[in-house]
């Protein structure tokens, strides 16, 4: 009602509403890896309610009320975003939010430098170096993935700066990255950079052949040490011997079974009953090489010429690259009589042959053997001839074909030494000692021998012949 007196009109006393207060203005926020602190104008209000999430949606959002215009953040992860907003706060009234702030913590740490390696080809190794010490209780989490974008990775979480991924694709190609984590998990250093790397597609494979000389003949104490080192120096994964019989050393083992002994734990042989194979026994490190397939055939009619002759063959798997292929070994019979070249022809006839059967045109072949064949190595030998014929290769001739030798390392020293302290040296020697290989490449031959700056032998002289090794990669 309004009420009048005299000339004068006066209206009721009416209170005015408290205005909502003011969003607050100029928030910033300066942040390190786990800590954070904002700070914006005070303006009219009496309190604060800041917000911050992970989310931009602000779900899962911690609120917190202050009185200052300003607020400490602990405990957050390292290398993460968050968003921040704050209301002014006057009585029961807030307002609506400040604008979103948006920052990212950083990391105690830098990112570890990566290096990827692949020595299978079924497995990847990380290795890395980082700034964390040693004394610091930090992890380190790898993964592996098939692409960049780690989308489904493989995780390692190690204490030490390596970690090995296996039973991987062969020839598939893996992105990997690594980064310092705490004890709980949390980031510490952003991701390396993705190293990419394919699994292993080759490796190098040491093949051997070896006539050891029977037990009974020389100083068979000291020459199985020196055997075994010869083998074992040459980092030889499989070795055809022959001379190794079954008759029995010091110890009360067989003489075969006596060098696998001294060569170690890691080796082991493809046929150890007395009855099969007689002397010709193949002997190959188990770290390198599974054993998938073996055995054996009778050369007939070589007991004419004084024992039961064989050819030993085996399938094996290179654990390197998962590569299979089939190993012969053999030792045809001596003398210069001519009844003697044609047994060895035919005998070198029934090795081809046993090598396309097992081998079935699909696996690489290594032939090795004491093939006791006096000729030189040409088509007038029938034993040379009959292999090479057969598709096979002399890893010692420069023919230019797949399976020539890249390089040959004493090729000229005859594979018979006789015992001789200095060995005789024949660029055209006859064909003794000898590997043939199906086409693959052969980085290396060489006739082994441990000679000093004159040629002479070493120390023990192992055997009567010397060790051939080739160097291969199985296609």
């Amino acid at each position: 009602m309004v009420a009048v007196v005299g000339a004068l009109l006066f209206w009721p006393v009416v209170e005015l509403a408290d205005p909502a207060p003011v969003a607050p203005g100029g928030v910033q926020v300066e942040s390190d890896d786990t800590t954070a602190t904002a700070t914006w104008t005070r303006g009219p209000a009496t309190a604060f309610r800041v917000q911050y999430s992970e989310n931009l949606d602000f779900s899962d959002a911690q609120t917190q009320q202050v009185e200052r215009n300003t607020f400490a953040l602990s405990s957050l992860i390292p290398g993460t975003t968050y968003f921040l907003r704050v209301s002014s706060v006057r009585g029961d009234k807030v307002s609506r939010p400040s604008p979103l702030v948006r920052f990212t913590t950083g990391f105690s740490y830098v990112a570890p430098k990566l290096v990827v390696d692949s020595k299978t080809s079924a497995s990847l190794s990380a290795s890395w170096t980082s700034d964390a010490t040693t004394k610091e209780k930090v992890k380190y989490e790898a993964q592996l993935d098939k692409d960049e974008v780690f989308s489904d990775p493989k995780t390692k979480t190690v204490s030490k700066r390596t970690a090995k991924f296996t039973k991987l694709g062969y020839k598939a190609t893996y992105s990997t990255r690594v980064r310092i984590v705490g004890p709980t998990g949390v980031a510490l250093s952003p991701w390396s950079d993705p190293e990419t790397r394919q699994t292993l597609r080759s490796a190098p494979l040491r093949v051997a052949s070896f006539n050891v000389l029977k037990s009974s003949k020389a100083n068979w104490s000291a020459r199985r040490l020196a055997i075994a080192e010869t083998i074992r120096s040459q980092e030889v994964d499989v070795a055809g011997l022959q001379e190794a019989t079954p008759v029995t050393v010091a110890g009360g083992i067989r003489q075969y079974a006596d060098i696998v002994r001294v060569l170690g734990p890691d080796w082991a042989l493809t046929e150890d009953s007395k009855g099969a194979t007689g002397e010709a026994r193949t002997v190959y490190n188990t770290k390198r090489l599974e054993l998938v397939d073996h055995g054996y055939e009778e050369i007939p009619g070589s007991t004419r010429f004084g024992v039961m002759r064989y050819i030993t063959w085996a399938i094996f798997e290179q654990k390197s690259t998962a590569k299979r292929f089939v190993f012969l070994n053999t030792h045809f019979v001596t003398s210069k009589a001519s009844s003697r070249f044609s047994h060895r022809t035919a005998s070198a006839g029934q090795m081809v042959r046993l090598a396309n059967s097992i081998s079935k045109g699909e696996l690489p072949v290594v032939m090795a053997g004491d093939f006791n064949s006096a000729a030189h190595r040409n088509n007038s030998n029938g034993v040379y001839r009959t292999i090479t014929g057969g598709g096979f290769v002399d890893p010692l001739i420069r023919s230019g074909k797949l399976g020539a030798a890249e390089k040959l390392t004493n090729a000229d020293l005859k594979t018979v030494n006789k015992y001789a302290r200095q060995p005789r040296r024949d660029a055209s020697a006859p064909m003794i000692d000898h590997i043939f290989v199906s086409p693959m490449r052969v980085l290396e031959w060489e006739t082994v021998a441990k000679l000093d700056g004159s040629g002479r032998f070493i120390g023990t002289i192992p055997s009567d012949h010397n060790m051939i090794r080739l160097t291969v990669y199985l296609p």
